[in-house]
């Protein structure tokens, strides 16, 4: 089951007591302080952090948040665009920084 929201009292916490995944938003400062959050709740319940797959939505390039949001465990990332003139290039360069952090 995948559970997307940031709401710290409710949302994380059934988060950590029923998610497979969880699905958060923001800059990397939010995403770092809700990750901590999770994991404080995950405590709570009895249950490993590392057993919550962790995902986050991020606009433009992976340069701007993309290791460190690795480096807090998210693994999987959804890239927003928008039309009618959809500009491809941010998803490329996802692209390549996912197959640059796959290879080493």
């Amino acid at each position: 089951m995948l559970i997307g929201g940031g709401g710290e009292k409710k949302t994380l916490r059934l988060v950590a007591r029923h998610a497979d995944t969880w699905h958060g938003f923001g800059d990397p400062e939010v995403v770092e302080r809700k990750v901590r959050i999770l994991d404080e709740w995950c405590a709570t319940e009895g249950r490993d952090p590392a057993d919550i797959e962790r995902s986050c939505g991020v606009e433009g390039g992976p340069e701007q948040t993309a290791q460190q949001a690795h480096d807090l465990g998210v693994r999987l990332f959804t890239i927003g665009l928008n039309g009618p003139d959809y500009d491809l290039g941010p998803l490329r360069d996802w692209l390549a920084w996912r197959d640059q952090v796959n290879a080493s």
